[in-house]
């Protein structure tokens, strides 16, 4: 098993990457820790992981509110007695994107895109390195990467990426890595509600016709596989303080950008 006797936590452990990384982790052996403000989903997919034979506990957990973290991290010190993987895949993307920003909105996402992962790597990173080191897996997008018409969702993602390196520069010495996974469109709780949008829509269909090689969105369980890889120690990852692992189907990044429909 790739992290047995490894604890994890993960936030928005419920939700669909969440979900597809947190049986997949216990079934590697780490006792997880699904993290989310909904208890009844949390609870539920806890119970099903235990029937199978895994460890997993619920924790509640706001990401914007730093004394849900404070708890959090009590309550894993206390019932695992130690900490090895933080996975911060809670993300909002609320479109939000000019040229009308409403600077309201466009606080919020930057608080649950960034701040929130910035409260989580702090508030995590003292008891990982107490527990001998581990890794920081974060979620970004290839919209940090490339940009695209969702202008908050697109700049909070490039944020992530540059907190993302800098959280391995600091924590490099504590025997912690941190690595980002820039995913293309995946197949999610979140992304469901999408295909409502007619912007959004327009916006996922060229892009899987005219750029992506694949011509089909992710899945959440390709996301937790590479969750899983830079998760556990290995020669391959045990070296590299940060890796920048984009799943996104191979997009073809050497023609124009695709500018934004009109709606």
């Amino acid at each position: 098993m790739r992290l047995g006797s490894k604890v994890a936590l993960i936030t928005g452990g419920y939700g669909g990457m969440g979900r597809a990384s947190a049986r997949l982790f216990a079934k590697e052996g780490a006792t997880v820790f699904i993290a989310g403000r909904n208890k009844d989903r949390g609870d539920a997919l806890a119970v099903e992981i235990n029937e199978a034979g895994g460890k997993a506990r619920f924790v509640q957990l706001d990401v914007v509110k730093q004394d849900q973290w404070d708890a959090a991290i009590i309550q894993v010190k206390e019932q695992a007695g130690a900490l090895h993987i933080l996975m911060n895949i809670v993300g909002s993307n609320a479109l939000v994107r000019l040229p009308e920003v409403d600077i309201n909105e466009w606080n919020k996402v930057f608080e649950i895109n960034v701040t929130g992962t910035l409260r989580g790597i702090q508030t995590c990173a003292p008891l990982i390195r107490e527990s001998g080191g581990g890794s920081i897996v974060n979620i970004g997008s290839v919209a940090g990467i490339t940009g695209n018409f969702s202008t908050a969702y697109s700049s909070s993602k490039w944020a992530l990426e540059g907190l993302s390196r800098s959280a391995a520069y600091v924590y490099a010495d504590w025997g912690i890595r941190c690595n980002v996974i820039q995913p293309g469109f995946i197949e999610t709780d979140l992304t469901a509600s999408m295909g409502s949008n007619p912007l959004v829509k327009k916006m996922q269909s060229n892009a899987m016709n005219n750029t992506v090689l694949l011509r089909r969105s992710g899945r959440a369980d390709e996301i937790a596989f590479t969750a899983l890889f830079l998760a556990a120690t290995s020669p391959l990852t045990s070296l590299a303080p940060t890796l920048w692992s984009m799943v996104d189907g191979f997009p073809q990044r050497l023609t124009s950008p695709t500018s934004a429909p009109t709606t």
